[in-house]
């Protein structure tokens, strides 16, 4: 049967071949027409094919690719298609590139395929001409989050015995964002073995003092400038310190989560070989080898603030209520329990006194902790030493080394101040028990003793606490040991009325009567140097001017008229006080993103009419009244001048100032949301206070003095307060904004 069904066979084989040859030879134009024709439609399927399957839509036809598209749409590269940066330029780099696709796609149909997709970006990409280039890279160095870094030296030099690439540094590995750059890795090349790092765990080698101001926790209203202390050589470490956490250790047995082969796990290789093979010739994320290292400020909901309670299970360093494991100090730790210098501690923190409001040092809202001001740091040419300051005369050196000279001898004068009020406190309680003792039998004496008992314990606390720890939250609590003891008394002794208890809280009283000798020399304000023992002996107090010590002093205009206009004008020049009104009339000072000396159109009369040509009542000891200064319009030009006032008047109220300090305020909202998570906002910060800046000057400036000039100003601060959202919301995962925006 078999060797029928192979005769079969043969003679079929040789009968249709044989037809199809002799067809052939008949019809050979016919053929070449079919040929070429099928050749053609080959071709045009391919090409037809290869289109199709390279845009992003038909990648994103595959539901796993679903985050990395739309993480790809709000990119900074969604205008690139996604075969440019996965493919290599050239057909032979498109052609390879699909050959490898289409091995994923049988992967995936018979269920082979890895569950996590990887994928290899060649540097060749990412360099095509176009795009990025090597000489573009090595010249320019950028400052991205504060930190100041030159593409030439990571790419063209061995880090950590590795050559590294593009995708090192940038890879999909964060949730929402593409292609950004991936800071696990900044920190684990940088910190490994810090120890021996040199100067690769530097604070100076990356990080660059470019901002004018910061806002941090301790006080929201006055910025912190971070060259005032730099110029006094403190050094980072002296506030920024447990800012790294992790090692970066190799990982148990990470090998055998990829490799298999005895070849390899048995093999012996050198730190540059292993780097070689899994940095440079391939992408592997340094994390999935080392175990992560975090460096940033810790935050109240930063997961690095984990610390082993008493009963050895992991829990949060202690803090003020609303201020729960806010920081700790682990140098201290290591020797200290929690229990020690406990009273000392909760002082610092403002909180721990029986019935008293919460009150943290601004000192400890700024992360400043023990070591700040108990250890002293020294750069030396062995490097960086450190000296223990115990004793009172060397801890208050810490206090002129940070903030300058004179806060040594405020430090004094604080102790002189706390050894009188503890005098006082222990007095009035002395005296209200002998009283409770000698009246024990009035109606009133056990409320008075539970007064007094909480009086005595707050009493405790705060000597043992060493009031310096924290001056607002000692005299507190010592004002309400002396007020609880005067209820007692008032309890207890008949017709007696308790008497107020006054602190000594005032801004002369505790601060600038020691610190920067504010009576005699002047200081600046406006564009003048202004002197306040003028001012002090003409009876002027300091809430006069600024405001209370909650807001440390901002200062704002009050009845500054009554002397220096009328028979005290000429005293001063106008723009000496009046700055933004001189400013907006001459068309100056704006602020971009750049800088605040931008001009714009000046007000035509600014270079031939003062400010008093217009403002006559002012030398009469008048207030200036619109009514005035369109009279005095009309008298030097004509009566359209008038209606003139009035048209500009009703132009800037039109101007959307309200919408824009709304939006400004929300964005500050969103700002100071970011700080408490410990999110990168400098740059932010930075722009909203070049609008802060530009709104400032609008508002004060009077916009009628420069309507046009006035209207650019707004114009700059939406763009600035728009920048500034964009720039928030590029450094978090959380996008609240449209996708164009990110464009």
């Amino acid at each position: 049967m078999f060797r029928e069904m192979w005769v079969a066979l043969r003679h079929f084989i040789h009968d249709f071949f044989g037809a199809a040859l002799r067809g052939a030879r008949r019809n050979r134009k016919g053929l070449l027409v079919f040929l070429g024709l099928s050749f053609v439609g080959v071709v045009v399927l391919a090409i037809v094919l290869l289109q199709a399957t390279a845009s992003p839509k038909f990648c994103g036809s595959c539901h796993i690719m679903d985050t990395y598209i739309e993480s790809w749409e709000v990119s900074t590269h969604s205008q690139v298609g996604c075969m440019e940066c996965h493919f290599e330029p050239g057909l032979k780099g498109a052609l390879w590139g699909k050959w490898k696709a289409q091995s994923h796609v049988v992967m995936m149909i018979t269920g082979m395929a890895p569950p996590r997709p990887h994928t290899q970006i060649s540097d060749v990409s990412c360099l095509r001409q176009g795009c990025h280039s090597t000489e573009e890279l090595a010249q320019s160095e950028l400052t991205y989050k504060g930190v100041k870094f030159s593409h030439g030296s990571h790419l063209g030099d061995l880090r950590r015995v590795s050559q590294l690439r593009c995708v090192t540094c940038h890879s999909q590995i964060v949730q929402g964002e593409h292609l950004t750059v991936t800071e696990s890795t900044c920190f684990i090349c940088h910190f490994y073995d810090r120890e021996t790092a040199g100067h690769l765990a530097d604070c100076e080698t990356c990080h660059v003092q470019t901002k004018a101001k910061i806002y941090i926790d301790a006080n929201i209203s006055l910025p912190f400038v971070h060259q005032d202390y730099l110029d006094r050589g403190v050094l980072c470490g002296q506030c920024h310190f447990d800012i790294v956490f992790g090692d970066g250790h190799l990982k148990d047995n990470i090998c055998v989560q990829c490799h298999a082969e005895p070849r390899i796990l048995l093999g012996q290789y050198t730190p540059a070989e292993i780097h070689k093979d899994h940095v440079t010739d391939h992408k592997v994320e340094c994390f999935r080898c080392h175990s992560e290292i975090y460096h940033g400020i810790p935050r109240p909901t930063s997961p690095h603030l984990q610390v082993q309670t008493a009963a050895g299970e992991p829990g949060r360093a202690p803090g003020p209520r609303g201020f729960s494991a806010y920081h700790y100090d682990t140098n201290c730790v290591k020797c200290h329990s929690f229990d020690q210098h406990r009273a000392k501690r909760l002082l610092y923190m403002g909180t721990g006194a029986a019935e008293v409001a919460d009150v943290p040092s601004p000192m400890y809202l700024a992360h400043a902790d023990c070591g700040s001001c108990h250890i002293a740091l020294t750069r030396t040419p062995e490097g960086v030493q450190q000296t223990l300051r115990l004793t009172y005369d060397e801890v208050i050196k810490s206090c002129s080394d940070c903030h300058g000279a004179g806060y040594d001898d405020m430090a004094k004068h604080w102790k002189t101040i706390l050894t009188e009020e503890l005098q006082k406190a222990e007095a009035a309680v002395a005296e209200a028990r002998k009283e409770v003792e000698r009246n024990r039998k009035a109606e009133g004496a056990p409320a008075a003793k539970k007064l007094l008992e909480v009086a005595e314990q707050n009493l405790t606390f705060s000597r043992d606490g060493r009031g310096l720890h924290n001056m607002d939250y000692v005299l507190k609590v010592l004002g309400e040991v002396r007020d609880r003891a005067e209820k007692a008394k008032e309890l207890v002794i008949p017709r007696y009325l308790a008497q107020p208890v006054v602190m000594p809280t005032g801004c002369v009283q505790l601060c600038h009567s020691c610190v920067e000798c504010i009576e005699t020399d002047t200081v600046p304000f406006g564009n003048v140097q202004f002197p306040h023992d003028i001012h002090q002996e003409e009876g002027l107090d300091c809430l006069d001017c600024h405001t209370s010590r909650e807001q440390h002093g901002l200062t704002f205009l009050k009845n500054c008229n009554e002397c220096h206009h009328g028979s005290g004008a000429g005293a001063v020049e106008c723009q000496d006080c009046h700055v933004d009104n001189h400013n907006l009339y001459q068309g100056q000072n704006a602020c971009d993103e750049v800088s605040c000396d931008v001009r714009g159109e000046k007000n035509p009369m600014a270079d031939a009419v003062s400010c008093q040509e217009c403002h006559t009542e002012v030398l009469d000891d008048k207030p200036s009244t619109l009514e005035a200064i369109k009279i005095t319009c009309v008298e030097c030009h004509d009566d359209s001048y008038a209606a003139m006032v009035d048209q500009d008047k009703a132009a800037v109220a039109q101007l959307p100032i309200d919408e824009l300090r709304t939006l400004h305020r929300e964005t500050q909202a969103m700002v100071l949301q970011a700080i408490r998570e410990g999110r990168y906002t400098y740059d932010t910060q930075d722009l909203l206070n070049a609008a802060e800046k530009n709104l400032k000057l609008f508002e004060t400036g009077n916009p009628v003095h420069n309507p046009v000039f006035s209207k650019e100003l707004l114009d700059r601060v939406r763009d600035l307060i728009q920048q500034a959202r964009k720039t928030l919301q590029t450094h978090t995962t959380i996008r609240t904004l449209p996708k164009e925006a990110y464009r």
